[in-house]
């Protein structure tokens, strides 16, 4: 304990006496830790949100060694007359399908208009294209299609709406996952250039489009999003909210500025040691720009009090003639510094402490994202607790801050709050506890639903497909079994297809199915 007061006495002193060699190395230092941006990398595949030991992901990985990894895009090929085989619409969807085939990375392309029909003729099996181009003109023709369509499984609710109404094309694609972000940009890319094509070739024909590539990249095109535009507005607010609160220019760029270098260091850091970038660790500098603040604040204001105590002293020293003390150095600024670290280093220390160590305790979550945010998050803090007590200090010395004669107005607001919470102390007691208690037996009210289509607003173009197309055609989920056989060629074996076919049905009639 003693010698924690001692550095609490010498801090800042110290900090003070070396202020330029602190500024240069702490520079010198986020520096050096900001490069590790460099080495970020942003993942846009879903994988990463379970760990290397899931069994669900073990089971996947093992059915893709078995059968090829495969992500999909989906057209919904929606026509304003609501008739998804009129000849437009099934003009559109045959122009559509072929055209998908140039897909990046495409192997395979289903919808109703390629769809492989099967027919007898005597003891002939006949297999041909559904849908004939030349027999687009003729309704009778069209009724067919729509019937056959609407009474086959591997059509009706997933490339043609059971009323009808809407068509889908589904392109399945295999990356080769070298670099999954350029790869998926290259398909939505294409896909998005090919949707806004049948739009114009076809008026009257809308397309919606969604599937797993889609749905990967846009994950990640909204959480750079959010990098690019939160976190400047973020930064934006705390520093008007700072100006006015404070009012000193000098002392919101000494705190913005440690905020700033905070963020650097946690990201740069988190790139250092190999985090990649995903849609939760993204808001990992707004956490550290909130507690980096906060320290900082904690140490200004500290700062501000102090130098206006020592001013209010003299003035009333000077006004009844007294003697005028001296403070220890000569300089009221300087010792307003080291009085601030003396009363915050403990509190700001044990307050990053704790935070830091709440953020780590995220390690021990099951899905990684939230590992790999509260290790950023916890860079950030430790990063913001020490350029707190060193750099900013050091930079108040050197900037001129600017400060009002200390007056009781701005301390009247709070100091009329504590006089009311003592007088109504008891009220205040049991009106909150009966508060909480209500808060309390509203949690069963909760639900644990974690749907990732839902973590995109509605203002989101991806989100706005997806909804039209599970509403009218499919979601963009899929359950997929691999039904062994036992033995070498034995998925040819009448039994085994006998319980293939039966499985299948029984799985028809589930709830859902």
């Amino acid at each position: 304990m003693k010698t924690l007061r001692e550095l609490e006495s010498r801090l800042g002193s110290r900090v003070i006496a070396m202020r330029w060699p602190i500024i240069a190395a702490s520079v010198l230092l986020v520096a050096a830790a900001g490069s590790g941006v460099l080495f970020l990398e942003f993942s846009p595949d879903h994988r990463i949100y379970f760990a290397k030991d899931n069994p669900q992901l073990l089971a996947l990985e093992a059915m893709e060694r078995t059968y090829g990894e495969s992500g999909n895009v989906f057209f919904a090929v929606a026509p304003e007359n609501r008739d998804a085989t009129s000849a437009l619409a099934l003009e559109a969807t045959a122009w559509l399908t072929e055209q998908s085939w140039q897909t990046p990375y495409s192997t395979r392309v289903d919808s109703v208009t390629n769809f492989q029909h099967t027919t007898a003729d005597g003891d002939d099996l006949l297999v041909r294209d559904l849908v004939d181009e030349g027999a687009w003109g003729d309704a009778d023709e069209r009724s067919r299609i729509r019937a056959v369509a609407l009474a086959e499984p591997r059509l009706a609710a997933r490339l043609l709406a059971r009323d009808g109404g809407v068509g889908g094309v589904n392109v399945t694609v295999q990356l080769p996952g070298e670099d999954e972000l350029l790869e998926g940009s290259r398909v939505a890319e294409f896909a998005r250039g090919l949707a806004d094509e049948v739009r114009e070739r076809f008026p009257g024909i809308d397309v919606r489009m969604t599937g797993l590539v889609i749905f990967n990249l846009t994950f990640m095109e909204v959480s750079l999003g959010d990098l690019k535009t939160l976190v400047p507005a973020s930064f934006a607010a705390m520093t008007l909210m700072l100006v006015l609160l404070i009012r000193s220019l000098s002392g919101t760029f000494a705190i913005m500025l440690v905020v700033a270098l905070s963020v650097m260091t946690s990201v740069g850091l988190g790139g250092w040691v190999g985090l990649p970038m995903t849609a939760p660790s993204a808001i990992a500098p707004i956490v550290v720009l909130t507690v980096a603040i906060a320290n900082c604040v904690h140490i200004f204001t500290t700062f501000v009090h102090s130098t206006q105590a020592d001013a209010s002293r003299a003035s009333a020293d000077r006004g009844s003639g007294a003697v005028l003390r001296r403070p220890r150095t000569g300089n009221p600024k300087r010792d307003a510094i080291a009085e601030s670290l003396r009363v915050n280093l403990q509190p700001v220390f044990l307050a990053s402490l704790t935070t830091a160590l709440g953020f780590l305790s995220m390690n021990f979550s099951d899905v990684p994202p939230f590992r790999q945010l509260g290790t950023f998050v916890a860079f950030g803090v430790g990063a913001a607790f020490v350029l707190s007590v060193t750099f900013l200090p050091a930079l108040l010395s050197l900037l001129p801050i600017r400060l009002r004669a200390a007056g009781h107005r701005h301390d009247a607001l709070m100091v009329a709050l504590g006089e009311f919470v003592v007088r109504r102390r008891r009220g205040l007691l049991w009106g909150c506890g009966l508060l909480v208690v209500a808060l309390v037996a509203s949690i069963p009210r909760n639900e644990l639903n974690d749907v990732f289509l839902h973590y995109f607003d509605e203002s989101i173009e991806f989100r706005r497909d997806a909804d039209f197309t599970v509403e009218h055609l499919t979601g963009i989920y899929t359950m997929e079994y691999s039904l062994a056989s036992g033995e070498p060629g034995g998925v040819g074996d009448p039994d085994y297809l006998a319980d293939v076919a039966a499985f299948a049905e029984w799985y028809r009639e589930q709830p859902q199915g």
